[in-house]
């Protein structure tokens, strides 16, 4: 397609000077980066958007032509090589090095010959826009862990919970999970206490093919003289009371899972028991003779260091690589706060179900547990939940009925700089401006790069840098 440029009957002959300043103007306006090069690669013009965009100093590009930027590796890729190597049009998407992302394409501009004279480029800013359908997906996201949840409750599912979560750190596991289901291999759930190790172990057995059961049981619960008779059944005269015979757990678990919780503590004789099963695929009931051929799946957990335990030589060596093939650990839940609000939500609606009585969570309160640090975990929450539904009488849940642990150690932590305040009083929307535009500033200085900066902040570099722009602040560019 050719080259035109369109004039409506308003236009008037301008003479040259005249011209090149408008144009001038246009290119100086524009919020797009142009920026014009020879058939070098060296740019010879450009304008004030295309250095805010890309983020190339002017000393770099007055330097560098754009094959020497690349091989420099100022910048990942360059649409105006390709235009000049091959004459045609180009575009390609190039993240920036100062977080912004865009749209780069270059066009040849060639004589009557066809010989390159040279390559007009434009840069187009697509980080808010980026950001924008992030931000879009996130939602849709959250709203699809609700809706979830909600769906859940009303089916009236018999389980006593469910997978519900909404932070990035929980999707990623329960993705890795379902995964995992596809498979046979053994399972190790690892985390502390009440995070949910028996609530993912479920989740991998529905996601799975298996057929059978899903069986459960607390290693450390059960006095060690009885959990070998409970894990392998046993035949009519075994031992004494012995007289009938039964099935072990392990003959329940055949073609489902087994879930064995605190697998660390169990005893280090049944260990090498449980390494055969792992090996063979058999059991033996006690006082039995015959084996038996089993198709299980084992789902180990634990919130013990079993690597120390191996060191000490409380627990098998050889059968911690038998269960390691697969991990998974689990994050506390002061780790991703963000689950908190959707936990309350599911306790709370279960609870209402269950009694008819509709109660709110007071926003102080929210508040407060999210910021304590649960050393229990969702259990510890649940409990929470459960307790103050039923002391509450107004249907309002509010701060004072939670219990002291969460009043006395959820206080606001101190912040890190004093705020920047004039003699005169201020407006609540201008401290905060001039609080958040301190505290950026110092997080700037004292990160090596926006990525990091951003890090520690908690948000995304593209917001990183809008807030920059809206704030007036410069640095780290």
């Amino acid at each position: 397609m050719g080259s035109r440029l369109y004039k409506t009957k308003y236009f008037q002959a301008k003479d040259m000077q005249e011209l090149l300043e408008l144009f001038t103007t246009i290119f100086n306006t524009s919020h797009d980066g142009l920026a014009i090069c020879d058939r070098d690669g060296h740019v010879f013009m450009y304008n004030e958007a295309y250095l805010h965009i890309t983020g190339i100093p002017a000393e770099v590009i007055n330097e560098y032509s754009v094959f020497d930027q690349i091989k420099l590796n100022i910048v990942a890729d360059s649409s105006g090589v390709k235009a000049i190597q091959n004459k045609k049009i180009y575009s390609v998407v190039v993240d920036y090095r100062n977080g912004r992302k865009a749209i780069n394409t270059a066009t040849p501009v060639l004589d009557q010959n066809n010989e390159l004279l040279y390559v007009v480029g434009n840069v187009r800013d697509i980080t808010e826009l980026n950001q924008l359908q992030q931000e879009l997906e996130e939602t849709r996201q959250i709203n699809s862990v609700y809706q979830k949840t909600l769906e859940q409750i009303q089916s009236g599912n018999e389980h006593d919970e469910q997978l519900v979560y909404r932070s990035s750190s929980m999707h990623r596991i329960v993705s890795l999970a379902a995964r995992f289901a596809k498979n046979d291999s053994p399972v190790l759930l690892l985390g502390e206490s009440g995070v949910g190790k028996d609530v993912l172990a479920s989740y991998i057995h529905e996601q799975s093919e298996r057929t059978g059961r899903f069986v459960k049981i607390n290693c450390g619960a059960i006095p060690d003289h009885l959990l070998e008779s409970e894990l392998f059944g046993y035949e009519k005269g075994a031992f004494t009371g012995a007289n009938q015979s039964k099935e072990g757990l392990f003959e329940l678990a055949d073609e489902g899972t087994i879930f064995l919780d605190e697998i660390g503590d169990l005893p280090y004789p049944l260990q090498v028991k449980l390494l055969n099963v792992l090996q063979d695929g058999t059991i033996r009931r006690l006082g039995g003779k015959e084996a038996k051929h089993i198709n299980m799946r084992i789902i180990a957990a634990t919130n013990s260091d079993l690597e120390a335990l191996v060191e000490q030589k409380k627990f098998r060596q050889d059968l911690y690589y038998r269960l390691n093939v697969l991990s998974i650990t689990i994050p506390p839940l002061r780790e991703r706060t963000e689950d908190i609000p959707a936990l309350v939500f599911y306790y709370l609606k279960k609870l209402e179900q269950k009694y008819q009585a509709e109660k709110r969570l007071d926003p102080e309160a929210l508040e407060h547990m999210l910021t304590y640090n649960w050393p229990g975990n969702i259990r510890e929450l649940k409990n929470v939940v459960e307790r103050t539904y039923h002391m509450c009488e107004n249907g309002k849940i509010t701060l004072e009925l939670l219990p002291a642990s969460i009043k006395e150690t959820a206080a606001v932590a101190p912040l890190p700089l004093s705020l920047p305040l004039s003699e005169n009083s201020l407006e609540l929307k201008d401290a905060v401006h001039q609080f958040e535009r301190a505290y950026i500033r110092h997080m700037l200085d004292n990160s090596a790069t926006l990525q990091e900066c951003a890090e520690k902040l908690g948000v995304n570099i593209s917001t990183l840098v809008r807030k920059k722009r809206s704030l007036g602040l410069t640095g780290k560019d």
